[in-house]
């Protein structure tokens, strides 16, 4: 992972407040949302909203996805044991954000617990995070 360039993302952006809830209630505010569905907390998260072409948006959209992704430095939980607490992550596309905190992708549904960013930026950018 490219800590520098992961910790100047978190600088940059609007900032964004996140889940509130303790994990235990996160995790059930989750579950009513989004049933049956795996989740996963996270912390010293940023939303990469990518700068994408036209072609590029159309390929995404026609997908039911949206270019934008989550990167996030903690794991906090993952329900599927992908990722151990303490792990960093990037999401793949998303599907939809609601409710300030859940970012959802086809397969899972991110809580992005406590504060963090929102910005734009170049896909390769993005990319170049792990």
């Amino acid at each position: 992972m490219n800590l520098a360039a992961f910790t100047s993302l978190l600088s940059a952006g609007e900032n964004i407040n996140g889940c509130p809830l303790p994990d235990l209630d996160a995790v059930t505010f989750a579950g009513l949302h989004f049933p049956s569905r795996a989740y996963c907390l996270v912390a010293d998260w940023v939303i990469l909203d990518l700068e994408v072409t036209t072609r590029q948006r159309i390929a995404i959209t026609d997908r039911g996805l949206i270019p934008a992704l989550v990167y996030a430095l903690t794991v906090i939980q993952d329900r599927k044991g992908r990722f151990a607490p303490g792990d960093w992550v990037r999401s793949t596309l998303g599907v939809s954000f609601t409710h300030n905190c859940l970012f959802e992708t086809k397969n899972t549904v991110y809580v992005l617990m406590g504060a963090g960013r929102r910005l734009r930026t170049d896909l390769d950018i993005a990319l170049s995070l792990c």
